[in-house]
């Protein structure tokens, strides 16, 4: 049996009918398990996978995404977000002498953010919005 990409439209409708039969899901892996099961009919079995859906959701605006972190590598520079590839703004402070610093940076996009200690993404977890 092949299988079928599914559209940008297909995944949104999907996501939409399982958050709001499930409301929250823990992670990107079940929420793949459950987005796959319901694109899949008899005629035709989907695959897509979790970061394509996990950047659908982030570009939606229905979908809420909260992302839990481990410290990683403080050494290694970021270049774009981890999370979405977005670009990523550089957060600056002052001195006392008058210079500038860079205290964070931030994804204007998804919403990360990462200091000193670079936070590495381990788990996502969705929920619809409220209206």
């Amino acid at each position: 049996m092949s299988y079928h990409i599914p559209s940008d439209e297909q995944i949104e409708k999907a996501l939409v009918k399982v958050l709001n039969k499930f409301h929250t899901v823990q992670s990107q892996s079940k929420l793949k398990q459950l987005i796959n099961k319901s694109l899949d009919t008899k005629k035709n079995r989907y695959g897509v996978t979790g970061e394509r859906i996990r950047k659908v959701a982030i570009n939606s605006d229905f979908i809420r995404l909260e992302i839990h972190s481990r410290e990683g590598d403080p050494k290694k520079l970021l270049t774009k977000c981890p999370v979405c590839e977005g670009q990523l703004k550089k957060v600056k402070n002052l001195t006392i002498w008058g210079g500038e610093v860079t205290i964070e940076f931030r994804c204007s996009t998804c919403g990360y953010w990462t200091g000193k200690k670079k936070r590495v993404p381990t788990r996502y977890v969705f929920y619809l919005k409220k209206k």
